[in-house]
């Protein structure tokens, strides 16, 4: 209806009614409707743009309380482990393991170990190969058995790990293969 309006008006217009040539007026509007799609494409991409800024900073802000999180974690957990570690000496400082003694510090010492491991505190692994990142040799023993040259042996104190940061190495002994070529003294 409305096109047969603009087309009556131009009726009008060419019958002398009027001065209005209907190509410049399209030309016209398809240059405002470029102009209008232009500029809605701009404020597409800087929608866009604030959308990714945002998810950005969300993920930054996300991340960075997780890192303080693991620092105040890391903090706390590195004051309490001597008094873990103290437990752990009384408990194998009492001779009867099955006096009330006994048991409460067990219990005590299980309870304190759970609240730590809440924190993200986890023992070192100290099965199976050496490994200077996580262990401490603190000695070396001869290995009979050529498959246990650089093998934990023994552990003497426990590791501990806060995510993937060493707070306490383990320390073991480590076996080493005996040396048969060993030239004896003279």
């Amino acid at each position: 209806m409305r096109a047969a309006k603009e087309m009556e008006t131009m009726n009008h217009d060419e019958a002398g009614g009027g001065v209005c040539e209907p190509a410049e007026s399209i030309e016209d509007m398809k240059s405002a409707l470029e102009e209008a799609r232009a500029e809605a494409e701009q404020y597409r991409n800087e929608a866009a743009r604030a959308k990714a800024d945002f998810y950005n900073y969300r993920t930054r802000i996300e991340r960075d309380r997780a890192r303080d999180r693991l620092l105040a974690a890391e903090s706390a957990v590195l004051d309490l482990l001597p008094v873990l570690d103290n437990l752990e000496r009384a408990l194998d400082a009492e001779s009867d393991k099955e006096s009330s003694m006994h048991k409460g510090i067990s219990m005590v010492q299980r309870q304190f170990f759970a609240a730590l491991q809440n924190l993200g505190l986890k023992v070192i692994d100290t099965s199976g190969a050496f490994d200077p990142s996580l262990h401490e040799a603190v000695t070396t023993a001869d290995a009979e058995n050529p498959d246990d040259d650089g093998m934990i042996m023994e552990v003497f104190h426990r590791g501990y790990m806060l995510g993937d940061k060493v707070l306490q190495a383990a320390k073991v002994k480590v076996g080493r293969k005996k040396s048969e070529n060993i030239a004896e003294p003279k």
